[in-house]
């Protein structure tokens, strides 16, 4: 990883790192530009170079979290705020009821990071 990369993404980075120790998530591969490691929890998570996925998750859902991956190559420091926090309302609102008629991938940071992904793969 180019060193002003290492910058650019140092919030996500060292959040990444962090949920990786603790998660005790397991490396699987690389992907593109992207470390992917299985966990335990049911759903997926990106931090910089970082995307945690189920053990039995789809390609399609690796690809995905390579794609939240990306949008934090592009947004730096602005992807927790512009991406992260929001996808992750989403997906809590969506879990307790809300929005139920509406696919998962029509909010915007799930559609952009299917595009990136769709783009990079």
């Amino acid at each position: 990883m180019a060193p002003i990369l290492l910058i650019w993404q140092l919030p996500q980075i060292l959040l990444g790192i962090m949920v990786r120790i603790v998660s005790g998530a397991r490396f699987m591969r690389r992907l593109g530009p992207s470390m992917v490691f299985a966990w335990r929890s049911g759903s997926g998570l990106s931090l910089g170079p970082f995307c945690f996925v189920p053990q039995d998750a789809s390609e399609r859902m690796i690809r995905h979290e390579c794609g939240h991956s990306i949008q934090s190559r592009k947004l730096g420091p602005l992807y927790l705020a512009v991406i992260g926090l929001p996808s992750f309302a989403w997906a809590v609102l969506r879990r307790i009821g809300f929005f139920r008629d509406a696919s998962y991938f029509s909010f915007f940071t799930e559609k952009w990071a299917e595009n990136e992904a769709e783009t990079l793969f």
